[in-house]
């Protein structure tokens, strides 16, 4: 079995992927300072296991890099500060947390030559700008150039940090001569992602009674959990994905609005669903060309956005009181890539 490092372990994505790397029997190595992540049960369970180590530290911190001893046959670096709340609020923290980790990352692990393949969790904000300055045509394949229309808009503060790690990383791995892959990560959902994000958001608000979403008219594809994971653990593992990046998302779609209304069938409501703008930024369209995915990994079969829906809310539903004081954000909070570290 491999020895695998897993960034952002007690993230969203991080923790469903070391979770799965462990029970195939892999050695992995989870870190995280929960800057985001939470240290729940599931987490717990998750480093109690004998094959899994957990390294609590900042990575932005090179001392505790330096510390992540032995050579790694992949690296997953899903660490990030992301949350469309923290874009705005928080956007010096948003671009430190994913700009400083991942260069202490590449220079300690891949220009050491200590990591068989560097998988950076890259995001569609990355090209957001292009399709909405540009009118890029969407669905919108993986070599569109990528722009920051912006920079006094605080929402690019991740948009310009994931665009930077993509340089980063190819850079780092074309001079150490390792191999890189770039997963463009297009709004996964499922249970554990936190409450920042419009899936769990508006489930919760349904949960206390309020009815509201933000920018119903523009559109997303949603990917569930389960099928994010399989297509890291192929899309890392395939021979042709060095060097490349790849979108990594749901062919299906769909507005704002449409989406609540069938969260809303899902949960039983009936109530009226009151509409609100979306924040200043954020762009009308986004979903994933999928072609270069369907040719690298076509075995993989889509969980249907109901079913996904549903194996979310009876989460929400189980473990509401971890969120007692969510209030609903004024953000359109989409998922847009990897959880925090």
């Amino acid at each position: 079995m491999s020895r695998i490092l897993v960034t952002g372990a007690a993230g969203f994505l991080g923790y469903h992927l070391a979770a799965r790397l462990a029970a195939d029997g892999h050695q992995v190595v989870a870190a995280d300072n929960f800057v985001r992540g939470g240290c729940d049960q599931l987490f717990n369970d998750l480093v109690a296991r004998r094959n899994v180590t957990f390294k609590a530290g900042d990575l932005a911190q090179q001392s505790f890099v330096a510390g992540i001893k032995g050579e790694f046959d992949t690296c997953y670096h899903l660490a990030a500060l992301n949350g469309t709340q923290n874009f705005y609020e928080r956007p010096w923290d948003v671009v430190w947390n994913c700009t400083v980790p991942t260069l202490n990352l590449l220079n300690t692990l891949v220009l050491s030559r200590r990591c068989g393949r560097f998988v950076y969790a890259g995001s569609s904000e990355s090209y957001a700008g292009t399709v909405e300055s540009f009118h890029w045509p969407v669905p919108t394949p993986e070599d569109i150039p990528l722009t920051i229309p912006d920079v006094d808009n605080p929402r690019w503060s991740y948009a310009a940090s994931k665009l930077h790690g993509e340089v980063a990383t190819m850079s780092a791995a074309r001079q150490a001569g390792v191999d890189a892959t770039i997963l463009r990560y297009h709004n996964v959902y499922g249970p554990r992602m936190g409450d920042k994000h419009v899936v769990p958001d508006f489930f919760l608000r349904m949960l206390r009674g309020v009815y509201c979403i933000y920018g119903p008219e523009q559109t997303r594809s949603f990917f569930y959990i389960d099928d994010a994971i399989a297509a890291t653990i192929g899309l890392a593992n395939h021979a042709d994905t060095v060097g490349v990046v790849v979108n990594v998302g749901s062919g299906l779609e769909i507005s704002v609005g449409e989406l609540a209304e069938m969260m809303m069938r899902i949960a039983g409501c009936t109530a009226d669903i009151t509409a609100k703008g979306a924040p200043r930024g954020s762009v009308s369209r986004r979903a994933p060309d999928l072609k270069k995915f369907r040719q690298l990994l076509p075995s993989i079969i889509e969980t249907p956005l109901e079913e996904g829906l549903a194996k979310t809310l009876h989460y929400y539903r189980a473990n509401s009181g971890q969120f007692r004081h969510h209030d609903g954000s004024e953000f359109d909070g989409f998922l847009e890539a990897a959880p925090a570290a």
